[in-house]
């Protein structure tokens, strides 16, 4: 039968056929390094076919690789492949060697994530590949920085951490104008409640660290593009190495089936305490674009009708010192240099994701001293709001 909404797909992910005797409902995790062969012709097969050996994949990344796919790809009709890598960052590095080669160049959005910034800025060129850095709510800014050897574009969708939101058609008109790929972070909305492809992306990544896998407990990433795209990054995959873990792959298909209800209720939670802090004399400013004070609210409302995901971020009046005091009177929402857990949790960008940017680095992309990045987990509400009401 054919599925009518994503959602029924991520349930089902990486579900074992029905049948054969007492078929299993949960695929089994293949912690094996390597496949036994009878021959030489099979074991022969199995290597030009890139199987039998762990790091180019098993059965648990397939699976993984198919469900994440089925997601990403619903409005565009399947035309999509994904690639399950080490990491995060992992998935950043891949899908911009997999496009660029020395003497290339990438544009990126000044407001990426603080490794990410860190990649392009002090590790790519060691590859002869240069990047610039530029605001991509502003589309000739963009326009401005490609040049003819300008082979990719890079954004976020709901940036981290001030949750800034992309014109993502208008900027992959302009890319496409020029030849360029654009590669879309799809980290915090996941496919639950955005898919860029069906928007213009050429290719979107993943930390699914974060709320695709979402319990805290999977260090892994996504890649996904074109299927002869794709391959050109397998093959990059199978050079460099970055590859993710059978169980890592297994967590992550596990916390699949649970994401659109999830995403739902993080986006609902964030929402609500986005709302609670801007009412609260101790907050100066309060980033998440659902919030109708936000200047991004009416396109994320258009983009992402179903909610903006789990993490906003908030200014306190005082600075470092107000957020050592907050961190410290907190009692259920915790301090840690990640997000995306089904608990809500805290972090304070300067110490964190973005401690290796300069400080006038730091001050381009808006992150001040006083500003504590949340992600809103499953918690009731209530409780959440006391925590932090008491902690204020």
């Amino acid at each position: 039968m054919s599925v009518a909404h994503p959602d029924t797909i991520a349930v089902h992910a990486g579900e074992p056929p029905s049948d054969g005797q007492d078929p299993p409902v949960t695929p089994p995790i293949t912690l094996s390094s390597a496949a036994g062969y009878p021959d030489l012709e099979t074991i022969e097969a199995a290597m030009v076919a890139h199987r039998g050996y762990g790091r180019w994949g098993t059965d648990n990344h397939r699976q993984l690789e198919a469900a994440v796919a089925a997601l990403e790809s619903f409005e565009v009709g399947g035309k999509v492949e994904a690639l399950a890598v080490a990491s995060g960052m992992a998935a950043i590095g891949i899908a911009i060697l997999t496009e660029a080669n020395a003497g290339d160049h990438v544009v990126a959005a000044n407001d990426c994530y603080g490794t990410t910034l860190t990649f392009l800025r002090d590790d790519l060129p060691r590859f002869g590949i240069t990047a610039s850095f530029v605001d991509v709510q502003d589309l000739e800014q963009v326009r401005s920085a490609m040049t003819e050897r300008t082979r990719v574009v890079i954004c976020e969708i709901c940036t981290n951490p001030l949750i800034r939101v992309p014109d993502l058609q208008g900027l992959a008109s302009v890319v496409h104008q020029a030849g360029a790929l654009l590669v879309a972070d799809n980290t915090i909305p996941t496919p639950a409640l955005f898919r860029p492809f069906g928007a213009g992306a050429d290719v979107v990544v993943h930390s699914a660290t974060k709320n695709l896998s979402g319990h805290a407990d999977v260090i892994g990433g996504i890649v996904l593009g074109r299927p002869a795209w794709i391959e050109g990054a397998r093959a990059l995959v199978r050079t460099f190495g970055p590859s993710l873990g059978a169980f890592d792959a297994w967590l992550t298909l596990r916390g699949i089936r649970t994401l659109a209800v999830r995403m739902e209720r993080h986006a609902s939670n964030a929402l609500a305490l986005a709302g609670f802090l801007e009412r609260h004399a101790a907050v100066q400013r309060v980033h998440y674009p659902m919030l109708e004070s936000s200047p991004f609210y009416e396109r994320t409302r258009r983009m992402m009708p179903s909610g903006a995901g789990a993490l906003l971020s908030f200014e306190l009046r005082g600075g470092r010192p107000a957020v050592d005091r907050l961190v410290k009177r907190l009692k259920l929402i915790r301090l840690m240099p990640s997000l995306g857990n089904v608990s809500t949790t805290i972090s304070y960008p300067v110490a964190t994701s973005h401690r290796g940017l300069a400080p006038d680095e730091l001050l381009r992309a808006g992150i001040t001293p006083g500003l504590v990045r949340c992600s809103a987990g499953l918690e009731r509400i209530d409780d959440l709001v006391s925590d932090l009401e008491a902690a204020l």
